[in-house]
């Protein structure tokens, strides 16, 4: 077996212009040669006569994540037990500007590779509509083995129109609230239950001269968490959907109205860092687990670096808030599946069913070894880091999935929002500005 590897640089194409090129050709990316699209007649001669020759795969990630760890580990895996002769050909893009504009180029040219990574949302839409999705809970079914799929992370990956799991979960991912249990003691604070306790918190900590709270506020998607935190826990995903539908707005919306003011309070209260809508991710991990800061939300793919202060006992976790006065859904533990993987419908011959089965049967053992907890029921290996039976825990009474809004908004909307919801907090617009945008964005508000 050959690997091949291109760390690609994306062309960004007009739309339009993809559009018209329709499936007869595709942009090929600088210094590679694009294979020609595979039709469904091939695909079936192939997997009649045993012919095809590779596997192509395009990942959002590098050689160092986890994705491609765990996807290589088992492709590595299959082709080794099968004695097939195949090349294994992957196309890692890090940047997520960078692939999602690639995976669009591949959709609206009707050439998507045999893996891809996909959010479930607009691209995972996009894909099945076109015919280029298998139904992950379909051949799951057939196996026997969907019932192994934790029901958190099936109900996250839930297609909006009929409610199956078209996408391969990447791992069980829960989000907290990591906090400095020693900076808590020195205040004689403890976790807070509710956003008022948790403000009350945040005021203390602050007038103390601590950073209450380290957010990446350039990152879209942290300010965001904090913006449909509230609305989630009340709702589910009935606001953000009815929203998108045009049945609902920030503007009739108790829930949403509360989130809108979550954000005004933590920016204009200076509850957050200073600077914090510069701050990428890697460098607010790096600042609070540097010892900046007392509260961190992120998730279960930070243990490793959680794990030295949590077996000194600094550090602890506590769930998502309830939202005082309304009525809160009992989970409060954000669980998703990662960044989903794709198999690609049109190239789904028996050499691709047979590698699917494989890697329902190995994921597990393959994430496990690849610092991540496995989306499917196997228990954890005594050879983790303590600290993901703890973070585990935390969402075993867990059946509601989370749900994201990053994944869900069209582009123009999502580009809104998160240009609005940072003004928001620095205090370049007020409440009623943000609702006012927001609603305006969506067609029939």
């Amino acid at each position: 077996m050959k690997r091949k590897l291109s760390l690609a640089l994306v062309i960004v194409l007009v739309l339009s212009i993809l559009a018209g090129c329709g499936s007869t050709a595709t942009q090929a990316t600088a210094g590679e040669t694009q294979a020609p699209a595979q039709t469904t007649a091939a695909v079936t001669s192939a997997a009649d006569t045993g012919d095809r020759a590779k596997i192509s795969v395009m990942l959002r990630g590098s050689e160092t994540s986890s994705a491609y760890k765990v996807w290589s580990s088992l492709l590595d895996g299959f082709i080794a037990e099968k004695g097939y002769d195949l090349d294994v050909e992957y196309e890692l893009l890090p940047n997520d500007g960078d692939y999602a504009n690639k995976l669009q180029l591949y959709i609206s040219s009707n050439q998507l590779p045999d893996i891809f990574g996909a959010a479930n949302g607009t691209f995972s839409s996009a894909a099945k509509a076109i015919g280029s999705l298998v139904c992950v809970q379909d051949e799951m079914t057939k196996l026997g083995n969907f019932d192994q799929m934790n029901p958190a992370v099936a109900d996250f990956f839930a297609d909006a129109d009929d409610g199956k799991v078209w996408l391969f979960p990447e791992s069980f991912n829960d989000e907290f609230f990591f906090y400095r249990k020693d900076i808590f003691a020195k205040y004689n604070l403890n976790a807070p239950t509710n956003w008022d306790e948790f403000l009350q918190v945040c005021d203390t900590l602050k007038k103390n001269g601590e950073i209450p709270v380290v957010i990446a506020g350039a990152e879209q998607w942290q300010i965001m968490r904090y913006l449909s935190f509230i609305p989630w826990r009340v709702t589910h995903d009935k606001f953000i959907m009815n929203y998108i539908g045009g049945q609902d707005k920030f503007s009739a919306n108790a829930a949403a109205q509360k989130g809108v003011n979550l954000v005004k309070t933590m920016g204009e209260k200076g509850y957050w860092q200073p600077s914090f809508t510069s701050t990428n991710y890697t460098d607010a991990v790096n600042m609070f687990f540097g010892g900046q800061g007392t509260i961190l939300y992120s998730g279960s793919w930070l243990v490793s670096n959680a794990s030295e202060m949590y077996k000194n006992g600094q550090l602890g976790l506590f769930p998502v808030p309830d939202a005082p006065g309304l009525e809160n859904m009992t989970t409060n533990i954000p669980i998703h599946g990662g960044f989903a993987t794709a198999f690609n419908a049109q190239t789904y011959d028996k050499v691709m069913q047979e590698f699917f089965a494989y890697a329902t049967e190995h994921y597990g053992n393959a994430a496990y070894e690849a610092g991540m907890l496995s989306p499917f029921s196997e228990p954890i290996p005594d050879t983790m880091d303590p600290l993901y039976k703890e973070v585990r825990a935390l969402a075993d009474q867990s059946t509601a999935g989370w749900v994201s809004w990053d994944d869900k908004l069209d582009a123009a909307t999502l580009v809104a929002m998160a240009d609005a919801q940072q003004q928001l907090a620095l205090g370049m617009i007020n409440e009623q500005e943000f609702i006012s945008q927001m609603d305006s964005q969506i067609k029939g508000q």
